[in-house]
Order: C-alpha cells, then sequence, then structure tokens
C-alpha cells in the first residue's frame, strides 16, 4: 500500500493505493561517472546511493473514481507531496500521472528520505 498526502493539511490531501505488482518501487541508480584516461584506461567515480535519485513508477488497474479523483487533485494542485510505504516516508513530487479507462499510471520523483 502506498500512501501519498500533502505536506500541510488539507481535508482533500490524502489517497492511499494498493498498487499492482508491476509497479517499480525500486528503480535507482548510484551516482557514478566514468572518464577516459590518456593512457586508454578510465576513472570511475563512485559518489554513493541517494533517494534523492529515485523514482516510483505506480500502476493501478481498475482504480476507485474517489480514488482517482483525489490522485488527480494533488497532481494539479501540489508541487510537493508526500509518499509512505513499506521502504519509509519521503518527499516527492509526482511527475507525471495519467488515468485512462479507470487505469492509473504515475511516476513520482523521491526528493529525500524524512524517515530513518
Amino acid at each position: 500500500m502506498i500512501s501519498i498526502t500533502t505536506k500541510i493539511y488539507d481535508l482533500n490531501g490524502e489517497v492511499n493505493i494498493n498498487q499492482d505488482p508491476d509497479s517499480d518501487l525500486y528503480k535507482n541508480s548510484r551516482r557514478v561517472s566514468r572518464t577516459p584516461t590518456l593512457d586508454g584506461g578510465c576513472v570511475i567515480t563512485d559518489q554513493g546511493f541517494s533517494h534523492g535519485d529515485r523514482t516510483l513508477t505506480i500502476t493501478k488497474k481498475n482504480i476507485s473514481p474517489f480514488k482517482a479523483e483525489r490522485v488527480w487533485y494533488l497532481f494539479k494542485t501540489y508541487s510537493l507531496i508526500q509518499v509512505s510505504f513499506h521502504d519509509g516516508c519521503f518527499i516527492g513530487a509526482i511527475q507525471d500521472t495519467r488515468l485512462n479507462e479507470g487505469n492509473l499510471q504515475m511516476k513520482i520523483l523521491i526528493k529525500e528520505k524524512i524517515s530513518k
């Protein structure tokens, strides 16, 4: 289950979604770069992992009209939202959302993790 809420109080600013199994909650990459050197080799610089590089891809088939309306409201009204799921609580932004024939596809860009 994923909970999406506003950072400030809003009576209509929350929705809980039981995402489909094909949702991707772990898309991320390390901050790694490779630079070629003059001798034909390379230097690899690894600056580690950051939650700020995560993207959540959420899908839900047959989402209720009530929840679809709440998702659309959050998308068009708030630049930053709070997202909570089994991995913790995060601040993020809804990059895009698609509501088509009762199906939801949404991408959330994570800014930071706010839970330990």
